[in-house]
């Protein structure tokens, strides 16, 4: 270490500018004399100094030393830094700023891009705005669909087939339908079909070339639509009830609905006298073969069904479209009471 010989200069200076005979006495010196060796006694060893230079020239090695880190600028994709040193053996600052953790790729770790962010975003938006709610419907359609399906009490296949089994009977001369609750809170509505033969005129409209020469499309013979849905109400009791509509409107709304069988079948008044009911592409003659004008008992077939609400003149309905059976029924004609009447 260094030794501080600034006072011991100055006694000297003074010691040497005394120039009386009997100004140099054996103390004056001896005092200065022990100043020094008391100096002497502060100085290191020699391996003091030897291991002090050895730290210095280690320091001069080690170049630069990191003293502190800031945030440095934006960036959309790394993160900089701001990083200040000082110099080892000089005690010199200094700075520098720079990429200090790049973009996070698939190949390694790093840091979130500002674009990653807007996507984080976006993704997290539309799961609470979009994907959310609409999960929500589906749970509900689901808890909906097991509830009519009745899924826990038996096989998935007996659920389903016992589910949409729907039977008809006949209270009170009226028509009542049993098991058709669960259809009807799922929002499935009543479709009413008959047993005819049928004929439909030809109106192909996106292959007019086919019309030429043609005015009826094929024979057919089975359960045809009659109406639409809104030729068939259900009470709360779940009694059935026709559109009083005319043959030709039971496809648009009903003006009224009755649970009587009137409202289904109309009997005709020939300029003859004879009576008779129009079915289908068929007129069934109320009379007997020998005799007309005398009346016989007449069965029609009539089938009810469930499918979701089509409107109108959208689709063709059939009982492909039903989630049900076809509850079947029929109205008879009795010639006595010249009535009409439902029956099994």
């Amino acid at each position: 270490m260094a030794i501080d010989v600034k006072s011991v200069s100055q006694l000297i200076t003074e010691f040497r500018a005394l120039q009386s005979k009997d100004a140099v006495s054996p103390e004056s010196l001896g005092y200065i004399l022990q100043r020094i060796a008391d100096l002497l006694a502060t100085a290191g060893t020699s391996e003091t100094i030897e291991q002090l230079q050895k730290l210095l020239e280690g320091l001069k090695t080690a170049g630069l030393a990191l003293t502190g880190i800031d945030q440095g600028q934006a960036d959309r994709n790394h993160i900089y830094a701001t990083k200040k040193f000082v110099d080892m053996s000089t005690g010199a600052n200094a700075t520098s700023t720079g990429i200090f953790i790049q973009q996070a790729t698939t190949e390694r770790a790093g840091a979130m891009r500002a674009q990653q962010v807007v996507d984080l975003n976006t993704a997290r938006n539309n799961i609470n705005g979009v994907i959310l709610p609409k999960l929500d419907t589906h749970d509900n359609a689901i808890v909906a669909l097991q509830s009519l399906l009745g899924i826990g009490d038996g096989s998935a296949i007996t659920n389903v087939v016992n589910a949409s089994q729907i039977s008809c009977l006949v209270v009170d001369g009226m028509l009542k339908i049993k098991g058709a609750s669960k259809l009807v809170e799922a929002g499935y509505v009543p479709y009413l079909f008959r047993w005819t033969r049928k004929r439909n005129h030809y109106h192909d409209k996106y292959r007019p070339e086919d019309k030429i020469g043609k005015k009826y499309c094929a024979k057919t013979k089975g359960w045809h639509l009659y109406g639409s849905c809104y030729s068939v109400d259900l009470s709360i009791n779940n009694i059935l009830s026709f559109s009083t509509n005319s043959h030709f409107e039971q496809a648009n709304e009903a003006d009224g609905y009755s649970p009587l069988p009137d409202a289904l079948v109309r009997i005709h008044n020939r300029k003859d006298g004879r009576k008779s009911i129009g079915w289908g592409r068929s007129t069934i003659d109320l009379g007997t073969p020998g005799n007309p004008y005398k009346q016989r008992m007449i069965r029609l077939r009539f089938a009810v069904g469930f499918a979701k609400k089509i409107e109108p003149n959208k689709v063709p309905i059939t009982p492909a479209n039903l989630v049900s059976s076809l509850a079947e029924f029929s109205i008879v004609y009795n010639p006595i009471s010249q009535r009409f009447y439902f029956s099994k």
